[in-house]
């Protein structure tokens, strides 16, 4: 029997959860993984018209979901582009290099993002606070913060 107990539910509004910016981009964290102890996360991306996301990477120990809820994502990989549109959703194992942009040059678009384990959150809430503090994180500090998460650039080998 599986265990049960006081363990309430907690619904999310847009207007008070958390709000990051990643330079153009907006997260949105409705669940951080406090709830879940940190099997998933819950954010929502806006990523506005013509622009890229991150650089080409891959995770050790995650897996990402993007389900697009507005206008048109793309998913850039090793082996070419691929285009989801609204209702459309991308899987994102560990060790899959991957990078995302907004491919329209005139309308946002927005996904729906799930992470595992929950507090891969913390990259982010790292580079939106280097952000606020006015700081331009040069390309050593980016891959030191990376790889605290276990996420790569495409040169590092997956396997030793």
């Amino acid at each position: 029997m599986p265990l049960r107990g006081p363990h309430p539910v907690k619904l999310y509004k847009k207007e008070t959860v958390e709000t990051l910016r990643l330079g153009p981009l907006t997260m949105r964290v409705y669940e951080d993984g406090s709830l879940t102890e940190n099997r998933v996360s819950a954010v929502l991306l806006e990523i506005p018209a013509g622009t890229s996301g991150p650089p080409m990477h891959w995770h050790r120990f995650h897996d990402e979901v993007f389900f697009v809820t507005k206008g048109t994502m793309t998913f850039v990989t090793p082996e070419g582009e691929v285009s989801a549109a609204a209702g459309d959703l991308m899987t994102v194992p560990p060790g899959a290099i991957h990078t995302f942009k907004n491919g329209s040059e005139t309308e946002g678009c927005e996904c729906y993002m799930t992470a595992t384990p929950g507090h891969y959150v913390d990259y982010f809430r790292m580079v939106a606070k280097a952000a606020e503090d006015g700081k331009q994180l040069d390309k050593s500090s980016v891959l030191h913060l990376m790889a605290l998460f276990g996420t790569f650039p495409p040169e590092v080998p997956s396997e030793p």
